[in-house]
């Protein structure tokens, strides 16, 4: 597992490399960091990993506050650079559609707590906390909709039939146009001065089926286009993912696919979602932290020794990253 400290200054560095491969929607205002830090969605804003929750099940150890290595923490801890005294609040719930963002929380039909307590949807809870602390949010970020096609696909093990997603993705895209801006509208509106930031996702179901990538960029086109109209910053986590060097090889660093077909990310890939959120979050601006060398950035790299192999693996991914960021 990577080091908190170390995690957050490769992560930073890592957005030097991978914002020079991908591009992200800009605002065209600029709200820089507040006191509070909120972030909204599925389980990859609640850092989940499937066999890390499993094991906490089987053992009658269950706490979200181990989950703390998603990119809602990497991206936190990037932002403290600025700010050191800024709080996460983090209402993130698995399994999380367009539909029950605005209903209920599915996860909590388990009786299992998550990182934030909140009765009722998320989406109340989320524009709640932005009446209460007028002013003081920023930034807000998203990532919500992928599960609108998969949930419909999971298994009691929450694994996917990737099959089924080719059934499910175009009631799935009714429901992101219908539900997304409304979600979006009323985050605006409750907090005119946050700064919002939504994910497109990445496609960990090519390992198992390459036409899939038509289908996860079909969501996305979706997506991005929702924020482009409200000039919400959207953070891109498929090109890093899905079109970096060999597809299946750069995804089994980044996700839990190989062997075990958990499509979220790995401690690795969590962190390159983060410095996508902070390459759109237009933040580097206010940072003291110091980009002025490529050198520097691959210093802060060899700073993370993770001993897992799949870490190595993905240590060898993101330093071809920023090797290919370096020669541009």
């Amino acid at each position: 597992m990577f080091e908190r400290s170390a995690r957050a200054v490769a992560a930073f560095g890592i957005a030097v490399a991978v914002a020079a491969v991908t591009s992200v929607a800009q605002a065209a205002t600029f709200n820089p960091p507040k006191h509070y830090y909120l972030a909204l969605g599925d389980s990859a804003a609640f850092g989940a990993q499937l066999g890390k929750f499993f094991e906490e099940l089987a053992t009658g150890s269950y706490d979200p506050a181990s989950f703390n290595t998603g990119y809602v923490d990497d991206f936190a801890a990037i932002l403290r650079s600025i700010d050191p005294g800024l709080e996460t609040v983090n209402l993130g719930c698995p399994g999380e559609s367009t539909s029950s963002y605005m209903t209920a929380c599915p996860f909590k039909a388990f009786g299992l707590p998550l990182h934030t307590k909140y009765s009722g949807s998320q989406e109340s809870a989320a524009v709640a906390f932005l009446r209460s602390h007028p002013g003081q949010v920023s930034p807000i970020t998203i990532d919500i909709g992928l599960n609108d096609a998969a949930f419909p696909c999971a298994s009691p093990t929450f694994l996917i039939d990737v099959g089924c997603l080719h059934n499910t993705m175009p009631a799935a895209l009714v429901s992101v146009a219908r539900n997304l801006p409304k979600i979006l509208d009323e985050l605006q509106s409750a907090s005119p001065s946050s700064e919002i930031i939504v994910m497109t996702y990445w496609n960990p179901f090519y390992v198992q089926d390459a036409s899939t990538d038509s289908l996860i960029e079909s969501l996305n086109d979706e997506i991005t286009s929702i924020a482009a109209v409200r000039q919400i910053r959207v953070a891109d986590a498929f090109t890093p993912f899905n079109r970096t060097g060999d597809e299946v090889t750069t995804l089994c660093a980044l996700t839990l696919m190989c062997p075990n077909q958990d499509i979220h990310p790995s401690d690795a890939g969590y962190a390159v979602i983060a410095q996508q959120f902070w390459s759109a979050s237009g933040y580097a601006r206010l940072s003291p932290l110091d980009t002025s060398s490529c050198s520097h950035v691959i210093s802060n790299l060899a700073r993370i020794r993770p001993s897992a192999a799949a870490d190595r693996s993905a240590d060898t991914i993101i330093a071809g990253l920023l090797v290919g960021a370096c020669s541009r």
